[in-house]
């Protein structure tokens, strides 16, 4: 990880005021001669709107930006939104999204993510379908802020809508043909085409794209590298006009990705300086005696012994139906789901057997969404619906623990280890299963009241009722060639939740029992707490939730180019079954995360300027945030914890300006200032005393950096009789970010990542018809080199875990159009 550079703030701020003063400069210098900018549609209040016209905060990218920027898939796009990061640690496939601040941390797959993604309006639940959709996209929005009322599934973050090309029935070019080619061994292939089968009742559209390439993380010692991409995906629609009312849309997907995973970094962090044994490990090690650091391994290298498959397949069906009245329409959507996961993980990133998991899930979800929508000519316009949605998923992980001998100079470097050596030795692996079904319904409305041509009130309410069944558990415990050696869940009656009970070793150990003599029954228990082996279920669970959220808003135009708005709004996320490793049945209020909600307060302006050709959008918040869910790993358990509040406040701002016939700018700015306002975690230091919590209060949140940028410059070189050269160059900014809530206290201070540049460069030559394109692209054009991901295993495993973010790539692409 790049080290932080105390001046690196300064000159990056400096940098960004230099920008946008120069941009401001140049407008004003050459805005006379500018043409109007392009105007973007969007659905993202359930009706085609212009973005400039709805008052909310979002971003519509069109399908036409993608191509001209080459944005490939959702973390490209999140370079240019402003407070939005996308971490990619598993590939392209399975996207972590976080706006404002609003993040997931946890990777259990039974986790919904607190960013809605929608593909064609059909709510996708699993994580590791959300990258599925990506191609033969026709608009991307990116809606920031809680969406308590249309959009009601898990959106305390926001909602990200994916919208597919539909065919159409007029004679317009709509087929197409790309492909490229890249560095690491990358090809592309990506083709639509589409068609009249019964003149204006029936038009279908097939779509598909293919990417592979050969892994950018070598793997040192084979003759493969790791964090591939193979992914294969194939759409068929269908548009079918009923007749002059009716009219039915039906989009098939069906996708995979199966390559070689990411496998992380491992730095070592248990501390022999001073022991007189630190040998050739540059002082320090993990919990079998590997130093990465003495290895001499550049930043994308690792050693990693058990470099696995990354496998996803997802089968989407979304079919919509419109009835169309002069003053309303009745919209039906519904959507069925079929998404597995599969994941062999050298999550210890070493040549050890220090911690390997298999993942794996299957995931079956269903949903129907039946609203009403007008189209009244008076003051007052409304939205309602009713939504129901089902997922049934199941999950089963196996843990491959200390398949090797721990190293014995832990011992002394962390003397409270001592104990559980003999448990390690022979430990095996841990084999989790799990089964949840969950069900939402909800009602909603949004009503439209416009007082006069310049002033409108929102008002939306949402009453959701989720149910969440854990119907099946059972953590178990294998030998490593996975014969059975006992259960934990069912068949611990130990009262402990740990893996195993020590004998009175350490110095809090005495301590404790000569204060409570009465915990010495505890310890003449000491061993594995596993019971007989089986695979019957714990106890089922079952959690119903009721929630009212909504939204009130108020807006004022005050010409047709300057509209200013201020809104107040909840957001819900259910609340989930942590599915994290742990000992011993729990009941409901320990074995599930309560909901989380966000209080919002919003207020902003968009502003078309100088006759269009220029376009400003901005807003600040402060949300209220309650019960954030987030993952916390102590020892070799992980838990899904809720914090007891934080507070985020933030401004933004987008800026579009064509300054001239050739040249087109865009930028982005984005301000964070967060803090967990009441948070007690427990003390991962203290491995010996697991009843020694933390206050983390005053702590900045996740994945929440106080500052991000963008700009992009089109700049079209050479235009002549048969087409024109252009040029794109795009350049983005985060600031300082925490990965964990700890921050940098209690051994986590390098659960980070310090700021950085990502540079990307485009250089295309279009036909003036419109019929092809040759582009040559280069990403991360300085070779930065940063972590999308971090994770303290430090009390377990004695080293923390980094996924990076990728090298320079670089690539050819054409695409002809017909």
């Amino acid at each position: 990880m790049a080290r932080y550079n105390h001046a690196r703030p300064f000159y990056t701020r400096l940098l960004i005021n230099s920008s946008v003063s120069a941009i401001a400069m140049l407008a004003a210098g050459q805005a006379a001669a500018a043409p109007a900018l392009e105007e973007v549609l969007v659905t993202a209040q359930k009706r085609s709107e212009s973005a400039q016209d709805i008052p909310i905060a979002v971003t519509g990218v069109t399908a036409d930006m993608l191509d001209k920027l080459g944005f490939e898939n959702a973390n490209d796009v999140s370079a240019q939104v402003p407070n939005m990061q996308v971490s990619g640690p598993y590939g392209d496939v399975q996207p972590i999204f976080s706006i404002r601040g609003v993040s997931m941390s946890d990777y259990s797959s039974n986790q919904a993510s607190p960013i809605g993604v929608y593909v064609d309006e059909a709510y996708l639940a699993p994580v590791y379908s959300h990258g599925a959709s990506f191609f033969d996209i026709e608009r991307l929005e990116v809606l920031r802020g809680p969406q308590g009322t249309l959009y009601g599934k898990n959106t305390t973050g926001g909602a990200i809508n994916i919208i597919t090309r539909t065919p159409g029935f007029d004679d317009a070019p709509a087929s197409f043909v790309k492909g490229g080619l890249g560095s690491y061994g990358a090809t592309s292939l990506e083709a639509g085409t589409e068609g009249v089968l019964i003149d204006n009742v029936l038009a279908a559209r097939i779509a598909g794209s293919m990417k592979r390439d050969d892994g950018y993380v070598n793997v040192v010692g084979q003759d493969t590298n790791a964090a591939q991409t193979d992914f294969k995906g194939l759409r068929l629609s269908l548009n079918w006009i009923v007749n002059d009312k009716i009219d039915a849309i039906l989009k098939i997907t069906r996708s995979q990705n199966d390559a070689l995973s990411t496998p992380p970094r491992n730095e070592a962090r248990t501390d022999l300086r001073g022991t007189g044994l630190e040998g050739d490990s540059n002082g320090f090690i993990d919990y079998t005696g590997y130093s990465r650091g003495s290895r001499n391994l550049d930043f994308h290298e690792t050693e990693s012994n058990a470099v696995g498959a990354l496998i996803t397949n997802s089968d989407l069906a979304v079919l919509t139906v419109n009835y169309n009245s002069d003053s309303y329409t009745l919209t039906s959507v519904s959507s069925y789901l079929d998404a597995d996961y599969y994941q062999m993980a050298d999550t210890d990133g070493s040549p050890n057997g220090l911690l390997e998991i298999k993942w794996s899930s299957d995931s079956l979800s269903f949903s129907q969404d039946l609203r009403f929508t007008s189209n009244f000519d008076g003051m007052f316009n409304i939205i309602a619906g009713v939504y129901y949605g089902s997922e049934d998923l199941y999950m089963q992980n196996i843990y491959d623990i200390f398949n090797q001998i721990p190293d014995a100079r832990v011992g002394l470097a962390k003397p409270d280890t001592i104990p559980i050596f003999p448990y390690l030795i022979d430990f095996g692996m841990i084999d989790q299963r799990l089964e949840t079904e969950k069900t939402s319904a909800a009602a909603y409305t949004q009503m439209r009241f416009d007082f006069s041509a310049d002033f409108g009130m929102d008002i939306g309410l949402r009453y959701t009722r989720d149910e969440s069944k854990l119907s099946y558990l059972n953590i178990s415990r294998l030998a490593n060639d996975g014969t059975p050696r006992g259960s934990y869940v069912p068949g611990n009656t130990t009262g402990v939740d740990n893996a195993w009970i020590t004998l009175p070793i350490t110095v809090f150990d005495i301590q404790n029992l000569l204060s409570n003599p009465g915990d010495l029954a505890t310890y003449l228990s000491a061993g594995y707490t596993h019971g007989a082996y089986t695979l019957d279920s714990a106890p089922e669970l079952n959690a119903p939730e009721k929630e009212v959220t909504g939204k009130i808003g108020l807006d004022y135009r005050f010409n047709d180019d300057f509209m200013v708005y201020g809104s107040a709004s909840r957001g819900y996320r259910a609340g989930s079954y942590n599915g994290g490793v742990y000992y011993q049945p729990r009941p409901l209020e320990t074995a599930y995360a309560s909901p989380e909600y966000i209080d919002a307060y919003e207020v902003g302006f968009k502003a078309d300027l100088n006759d269009g050709s220029m376009r400003l959008n901005a807003a600040a918040f402060l949300y209220d945030y309650t019960n954030q869910q987030f993952i916390n790993v102590v020892g070799i358990s992980n838990f899904l914890e809720n914090a007891g509040g934080s507070q985020i406040m933030g401004m933004e701002a987008e800026f579009w300006a064509r300054l001239t016939e050739r040249l087109t700018v865009q930028s982005a700015i984005g301000l964070l200032d967060t803090e967990y306002t009441e948070l007690t975690l427990a003390n991962t230091e203290t491995i010996a005393d697991q009843e020694d919590r933390v206050d983390l209060s005053g702590n900045e949140l996740i994945s929440a950096p106080k500052l991000n940028f963008s700009i992009s410059a089109d700049y079209d070189l050479l235009i002549t009789e048969y087409g024109y050269l252009s040029v794109n160059g795009n350049a983005n900014f985060q600031d300082d970010q925490w990965y964990s809530a700890y921050n940098d206290q209690y051994g986590y201070d390098n659960i980070r990542q310090d700021a950085y540049w990502l540079y990307n460069g485009r250089l295309s030559w279009y036909a003036n018809d419109g019929s092809y394109s040759v582009s040559v692209w280069g990403k991360n054009l300085l070779e930065e080199e940063y972590d999308s991901y971090a994770i303290n295993l430090q009390a377990g495993f004695g080293f923390d875990q980094y996924l990076a973010g990728q090298p320079r790539t670089y690539g050819l692409e054409v695409q002809v159009k017909f």
